[in-house]
């Protein structure tokens, strides 16, 4: 199996977060999943150094195509077209779910199984559980043993607790460790600002989707 980790597959990583390791049923939201992956997958062009923020707006600084299908599809998009991040976490949220999920199934780590029931849509499924865990299971270990984040387990762990993933997935970490909020907040500090703004403002899109559906 391909590796998962590493800059450039935060949404690969989130997506497997946010899915049930063994049956593929969505842990968050529609809505939610796709702003958390959105806000990833900008993550991953800032972390390959491809775009930035002047004044609140979405700017390209490196135009070279990134090695990635998805990115390049992305940046061309953010190239062609000013508008504040919140209008891009909206706009890419819209059809991210999907796109992770063909990025995951080209890797081989996906594959589709029809429903039993003909009313319901076939649905993404991991091909291997045991992989498809190792994201969040070594998230957990590394909050839980207080060892240091890097830039990419960092992000990682910003977005699950600003689409209240956290809830669901770190769960044994606040049991286990209560200094790893603050371990966790550290980290995410000290990452640069343009991913920084990426993590407030998709936790502030999902807790805006979050009051309007309960309004």
């Amino acid at each position: 199996m391909p590796a998962l980790r590493g800059p450039g597959l935060l949404a690969d990583d989130f997506y497997l977060l946010s899915h049930d390791s063994v049956t593929g049923e969505p842990l968050l939201t529609e809505r939610v999943s796709g702003l958390g992956l959105a806000g990833a997958l900008l993550a991953e062009l800032a972390a390959h150094h491809r775009i930035d923020l002047a004044g609140g707006v979405v700017v390209v600084i490196d135009r070279s195509p990134p090695p990635d299908a998805l990115a390049r599809r992305m940046l061309g998009l953010v190239q062609s077209e000013h508008h504040l991040l919140r209008d891009w976490l909206e706009f890419f949220a819209r059809t991210a779910v999907d796109d992770v999920a063909a990025r995951l199934a080209h890797l081989g780590v996906l594959g589709r199984r029809r429903s039993r029931r003909p009313w319901r849509e076939s649905r993404w499924v991991p091909i291997h559980a045991n992989s498809a865990a190792l994201p969040a299971a070594t998230l957990c270990t590394k909050l839980i043993r207080g060892e240091h984040l890097g830039a990419h387990d960092a992000v990682l762990a910003g977005l699950t607790t600003a689409t209240g993933l956290d809830q669901q997935v770190l769960w044994e970490v606040r049991t286990v460790a209560p200094s790893a909020r603050h371990n966790l907040d550290t980290a995410v500090g000290k990452l640069d600002r343009c991913t920084r703004t990426i993590l407030s403002q998709t936790e502030a899109a999902v807790g805006a989707t979050i009051s309007s559906h309960r309004a």
